[in-house]
């Protein structure tokens, strides 16, 4: 097959980490070619090239903030010669560019037939302004550029992320553009979002990550006809407004906000208020239901319990959840039933060297399994049972070397699914991808991921929060949503209507906020329903 060929065109050779990974990504990739670096000449000064505390009116909150990242996150702002991360031989092409009655277009017809002459795929616009008119018609697939904020315009790339934290938005979005000859022409080509970070500089180093894992997906998409992107329309989230390019008292307001939501932090915790979580079932048989008269399972003193399934055996409801021991920073999976009105705790079922949580149970073959969240081992691990409810042992590992949470394992259409939730941009992030992948059994150990990964890519509900499978073979996808600074602020119930090795579709369900608990900073980010019983966890403040 022969490799697409793609070009890279920034307003300079020095670029961001950012950047260079691109250039990596592309130059290990056997499906393509970087054809040419382009640099962009503009008679406009550039802004974009500097670290943004350099000369930037929020300058002072760069410089507190910086202290703060993490050293991939500092390599990320870094700038350095591109030339070093693309293979040798790469040609260096100068463009001329200049105001349009479009917008920016190259000016040099010269330029253009040289570029013309290596016969593109795809031109990727990097931490520069957009260039239209005919440039934008040049390469087969088109000019394709990433906005790291709801900001159009490029050059205020410094500030991705800032007004998404400034406003305290749930999510922040990151948009990847085919550009036209004119900017009503743009064609949206993905939009995905993130769950915002408490700063800003975290905030931007997520959208740029983001947005590069948007470029590669949509190019191995492009290079593998078979995979095949559901519409960017659908995928959009509003989040903050529009605004013009930050000013000095900006700053000073962001400031004074993040001060106080620092000072309230402290004083929660000198108060020794915290957020516990805990259990509540509704025996009632609805399993699209949770009130506030549900039987509640509350954690002794140093411990929380969450993300319970509940499974029914001879009509007798056994609920395993994580059971997470504050002293041990981790957690276990416990096993409760409810009797005459009341739990019974009956114990630990699981205590390993890592962290576990998500017990999710299921049947094959007259067998009872469980896949339980396993990240901290790096692993997606298959529990079965030898005598319920308390003693299990290790089946299979279903995967390795794996940052994944929150696994479900279900038939659908003759398969067996894997869904679960894998963060691919900076190891500290589950919520905001789906992946699905397919086998014959569910103990395989070969797993062939779906054409669409990830199926879903919000964090308003691609993680998974547990499920309910009808007796007509109906399967619900409980989901996370989550706000900002506020894990779990709701569950939705999501109904798949196509699930095929080629093609996932699903209705959105309403999202379930615990309104009825009437506490302060209520959450809800679990719910399963089985034999006639529904469970789901809850916290507050205490």
């Amino acid at each position: 097959m022969d490799k697409k060929t793609v070009a890279l065109l920034v307003n300079a050779t020095e670029q961001a980490g950012w950047i260079h990974e691109v250039a990596k990504w592309l130059s290990r990739e056997h499906d393509f070619h970087v054809a040419a670096l382009i640099v962009a000449r503009d008679d406009e000064p550039d802004s974009t090239r500097a670290l943004p505390w350099t000369r930037d009116p929020l300058g002072t909150v760069a410089r507190l903030e910086s202290r703060m990242l993490e050293t991939r996150h500092r390599a990320q702002l870094e700038p350095r010669d591109l030339r070093a991360s693309l293979p040798e031989q790469t040609p260096l092409f100068e463009l001329d560019v200049q105001a349009g009655p479009g917008g920016r277009v190259a000016s040099d017809p010269d330029q253009l037939q040289a570029l013309m002459a290596l016969r593109l795929d795809v031109v990727l616009v990097l931490g520069a302004p957009a260039v239209r008119g005919q440039f934008a018609s040049l390469p087969t697939h088109g000019v394709w550029m990433p906005v790291h904020s709801d900001l159009k315009d490029q050059r205020d790339v410094e500030h991705a992320g800032f007004w998404e934290v400034y406003q305290r938005a749930d999510h922040t979005t990151v948009k990847l553009w085919r550009l036209g000859a004119t900017e009503q022409a743009d064609e949206l080509l993905d939009s995905r979002s993130f769950n915002t970070e408490v700063f800003w500089l975290k905030n931007r180093a997520r959208a740029l990550s983001l947005g590069n894992l948007m470029m590669f997906d949509m190019l191995s998409a492009l290079a593998q006809p078979e995979r095949r992107r559901q519409p960017a329309s659908s995928l959009q989230i509003h989040t903050a407004m529009t605004r013009p390019r930050p000013a000095q008292w900006d700053g000073a307001a962001y400031l004074a906000r993040q001060a106080w939501l620092a000072s309230s932090m402290v004083l929660r915790r000198a108060m020794k208020r915290n957020v516990r979580w805990r259990i509540g079932m509704c025996p009632t048989g609805r399993q699209e239901v949770v009130t506030s008269d549900a039987a509640v399972l509350v954690p002794p003193k140093g411990r929380f319990f969450a993300d319970p399934f509940v499974y029914t055996r001879d009509g007798q409801p056994y609920i395993f959840f994580e059971d997470y021991y504050f002293r041990e920073r981790k957690g276990k999976i416990s096993v409760a039933t409810y009797i005459d009105g009341a739990f019974r705790f009956l114990g630990v079922v699981l205590d390993l060297p890592y962290h576990l949580s998500f017990p999710f149970i299921f049947e094959f073959e007259g067998g009872t399994y469980m896949v339980p969240e396993t990240c901290g081992n790096r692993t997606i691990e298959l529990w079965k049972c030898r005598e319920f409810p308390l003693k299990w042992e290790l089946h299979a590992t279903l995967m390795n070397n794996i940052s994944a949470v929150d696994t479900i394992v279900f038939p659908y259409g003759g398969r067996w699914w894997l869904f679960t939730n894998i963060d691919r941009t900076d190891g500290v992030s589950h919520c905001d991808e789906l992946f699905a992948f397919h086998a014959d059994r569910p103990d395989a150990t070969v797993w062939t991921p779906h054409a669409l990964n990830p199926i879903v890519n919000s964090p308003v509900k691609a993680r998974n929060a547990g499920m309910i499978m009808t007796p007509e073979g109906t399967v619900i996808r409980c989901a996370q949503t989550q706000g900002f600074l506020h894990y779990g602020k709701g569950v939705s119930l999501n109904r798949i209507e196509v699930l095929t090795p080629q093609t996932y579709r699903e209705a959105d369900g309403p999202v379930h906020y615990p309104n009825f608990l009437r506490k302060p900073f209520a959450s809800m980010h679990h719910w399963h329903h089985h034999g006639g019983h529904t469970v789901f966890d809850f916290a507050f403040m205490e």
